[in-house]
């Protein structure tokens, strides 16, 4: 049970693997004390307190004093709340010893956890009372003293029983004289009884003459206030008054002026208002503007519990509107609220997204109707061999970009030509070597008549064959195409 007469030390216990050297907390307590040395601990983390209680965590405490002795024992939470705070009174066998005292504190999680840290170690002292360093000489006066004090009062009882002895004489002349009183009392008694009963009738009249009285006045009275009482009743309920029970529930703090106007506020920051609806002007700290702005802010203040605040803040002239939140003493800043006129809708993270989605494929399908006008297949078949003729779709000369593909011995090829360069022919050249080695085979030549435009023909299809040194002559029919394609 906590008492006013604790010895109570406060102990901070920061819960970090930073090195904290062993301290000496400079607490001293008396061999005298008892169930009156305590120690409150608050364990903290970032200088905060730590939420612990005692439905998640268990604390412990050892106590080893430098004669030898060892103390293990539970440390108690010293409120409900979640708070982190132990409190753990020093056991009194302990306190009995002088010496110095070296403690330490654990603190282990509750459940299947293993989880346990240990907290710094401090020390303390006991020092040895006034009490226990009396001399063994004082102690011996104080006996001799006791030894007179007891001689004395053996004399004052012998005293006593001398008195006692004599009180037999005593009994013997309180008994004649209780014998006398009792036979001038029976005497007095005849003589009074008389005068006290014509004494008492006489009362008794005169009581009930003014109980009767006193009784009609009353029945009198107490109509006149019934009478009083019910015309105070009809008043009141014929009357705009309010009584206490029915504004019980009235909110009763005042939030505008009498009249129902703004409370007009200047040179002030609205967080040190109180709740209520303000109109200010020179507001600090506002928003937008400067401090010494003259315009006007209609600022509604609302207050909560445990240091939150809620400010909303509106431009009288533009209605441009801001709000602040303040939780738990920590100021958020200013943010502004969007407003939109009557005929527009606030747009939300999945309508943003579906306009997104929207204008994606709008894109999609207008570049792909681009580039179908722009790319045509002008052939697509198979050609082969010299004066071969093959039919397009459109004059090349239509388009700016022709790409000429198809096969040929070292593989495929696709030949990209400029449509503004070509002069009656298309000449494609390519080259192949071996897979093994890298060495070249042969080269190879076709050229495409297309002066026409729109019906192109193999003018000559040509090869050289490196490694023999050797011509193919004019009619290597080598190249073999496939796909002609424009671009615009």
């Amino acid at each position: 049970m906590v008492s006013n007469l604790d010895k109570s030390s406060i102990i901070n216990m920061e819960n970090t693997a930073r090195y904290q050297p062993r301290s000496k907390l400079n607490v001293t307590f008396s061999t005298a004390d008892r169930d009156s040395a305590v120690f409150v601990f608050n364990v903290t983390k970032g200088n905060k307190p730590l939420l612990l209680s005692t439905e998640n965590v268990t604390g412990h405490i050892a106590l080893k004093h430098n004669d030898g002795s060892f103390v293990k024992d539970t440390l108690h939470f010293t409120e409900p709340n979640i708070n982190g705070r132990f409190e753990y009174y020093i056991p009194n066998e302990m306190l009995k010893r002088e010496g110095t005292v070296t403690m330490q504190v654990f603190i282990s999680e509750k459940g299947n956890s293993n989880v346990t840290v240990a907290e710094r170690i401090v020390t303390f002292d006991i020092e040895k009372s006034i009490v226990s360093q009396i001399s063994a000489e004082t102690k011996l006066q104080y006996i001799v003293e006791y030894d007179e004090l007891q001689a004395i009062i053996a004399n004052r009882i012998t005293d006593i029983e001398d008195k006692m002895a004599n009180a037999k004489d005593y009994v013997s002349q309180l008994e004649q004289a209780r014998e006398k009183g009792l036979t001038d009392i029976e005497v007095a008694k005849a003589d009074s009884v008389k005068v006290l009963n014509d004494l008492a009738d006489k009362r008794l009249e005169e009581i009930n003459n003014k109980a009767s009285e006193y009784s009609g006045k009353f029945d009198d009275d107490k109509q006149y206030m019934d009478d009083k009482h019910q015309a105070f009743k009809e008043s009141v309920l014929n009357s705009e008054v309010v009584t206490q029970g029915e504004s019980k529930e009235w909110q009763k703090h005042k939030l505008t002026e009498g009249d129902g106007q703004r409370i007009r506020v200047s040179d002030t920051d609205p967080v040190e208002l109180n709740s209520g609806f303000y109109q200010m002007w020179r507001m600090k700290n506002a928003p937008e503007g400067s401090d010494d702005n003259t315009q006007y802010w209609n600022v509604d203040v609302t207050i909560g519990h445990d240091e939150t605040k809620q400010i909303i803040a509106t431009i009288s002239a533009s209605g441009k509107t801001y709000k602040k939140n303040i939780h738990k003493g920590n100021d958020s800043g200013w943010k502004e609220l969007v407003s939109l006129p009557l005929d527009e809708e606030v747009e939300t993270k999945n309508s943003a997204e579906s306009r997104a989605n929207e204008t994606l494929a709008d894109a999609n399908r207008y570049t792909d109707e681009q580039l179908s006008k722009q790319h045509t297949v002008l052939f697509e078949g198979s050609a082969n061999g010299v004066n071969t003729e093959f039919n397009l779709t459109d004059s090349i000369y239509n388009y700016s970009l022709v790409m000429i593909s198809g096969k040929f011995p070292g593989g495929t090829f696709n030949e990209p030509v400029l449509v503004s360069n070509v002069i009656d022919n298309i000449t494609i050249q390519r080259f192949n070597l071996t897979d093994a080695e890298g060495q070249l085979v042969e080269f190879y030549e076709s050229s495409v008549n297309v002066k026409n435009g729109i019906k192109p023909f193999v003018r000559h299809d040509v090869a050289f064959d490196y490694k023999n040194l050797k011509p193919s002559g004019k009619d290597k029919n080598a190249f073999t195409i496939t796909k002609v394609e424009g671009w615009k």
